[in-house]
């Protein structure tokens, strides 16, 4: 749903548009909607306190029109930085639209030092703990088979609303996001299908439980599953 809906901008370059939301939100989508005076090149960026900025989106070919970006981002603060006019006049946006999580983004790691147990373990060098120490040296990798599983004990149920997963070069093409009371009954938040590894910044999730699975059904590459980390963003639930 849009958090926001602004009407139109003109200046010389640079020139920019911000966007207070009140409060830190997750943003997941903007949307853009050019007058003839458009943006060529630009760049998307958020920010906790209106004066440090973090870019988040980049465009260097923009046409004008209607132009809806996937971002992956929070803050307080949004805004359009235009560094490159398209015409010879200003910026000028019929509208400024953001979509994402309503709810404030927790800063807590929840699934951080807490207890992990996996379905195997390549070693005891890479056993299912190293991937929630908060060392970014250390992982958990799997056997070469699937499927294979990696789930956190919080100790209470908590209403997931962010996961991330920092992959190693043995990543999972297709996984499941789970929660469960009891680490016997799973509940699927999220499935991803064709991951590519890298880091996954899984937002928008509703779901509340003490623990949190993440379920590969498919590998991407011959080894196993493999994760520098695995982060949990939530606050305690009833």
């Amino acid at each position: 749903m849009p958090l926001v809906r602004i009407d139109r901008i003109k200046g010389k370059d640079p020139q920019w548009i911000r966007v207070d939301l009140g409060a830190t939100k997750t943003i997941t989508h903007v949307n853009l909607n050019w007058e003839a005076a458009y943006g060529k090149s630009y760049q998307i960026q958020t920010s906790a306190d209106g004066s440090a900025w973090t870019t988040i989106y980049s465009k260097t070919n923009g046409a004008g029109g209607t132009e809806t970006v996937t971002v992956s981002g929070s803050g307080r603060y949004v805004r359009m930085y235009g560094t490159r006019r398209g015409t010879p006049w200003g910026y000028s946006l019929w509208e400024f639209e953001i979509y994402g999580d309503l709810l404030s983004v927790s800063t807590t790691d929840q699934a951080l030092h807490r207890p992990a147990v996996s379905s195997s373990d390549f070693s005891t060098a890479y056993s299912a703990p190293f991937a929630v120490d908060g060392d970014a040296s250390t992982r958990w990798s799997s056997q070469f088979s699937d499927p294979q599983w990696i789930y956190v004990d919080f100790g209470q149920r908590i209403a997931v609303s962010e996961v991330v997963l920092g992959w190693e070069t043995a990543y999972a093409r297709d996984y499941q996001v789970q929660v469960s009371d009891d680490a016997v009954a799973w509940t699927t938040i999220r499935a991803i299908t064709d991951g590519n590894g890298g880091i996954d910044d899984l937002t928008g999730l509703a779901g509340i439980g003490r623990y949190l699975r993440i379920y590969g059904s498919k590998r991407g590459t011959e080894w196993g599953y493999s994760l520098w980390s695995l982060q949990v963003f939530g606050d305690p639930a009833p």
